[in-house]
């Protein structure tokens, strides 16, 4: 397993395709958005307990953290 790196800031990246999604996808995505910032405090994470060498996020096994 990989030793973790954590930054100093916790950032997420949006990356929305033009010419996709309709305003009401985003509309949508925008409500969700803020319900996870508003339950922030109430939301647990997830451990990795499996992972690929490479690219690890796209294939790892996860449980939810204590």
């Amino acid at each position: 397993m990989m030793e973790n790196l954590f930054p100093q800031l916790e950032l997420v990246r949006l990356a929305i395709p033009r010419r996709v999604y309709t305003q009401s996808h985003i509309d949508y995505v925008a409500e969700v958005i803020i319900e996870v910032f508003n339950n922030r405090n109430e939301i647990k994470g997830l451990i990795i307990i499996e992972e690929a060498p490479v690219l690890r996020h796209f294939t790892s096994k996860l449980k939810p953290a204590p």
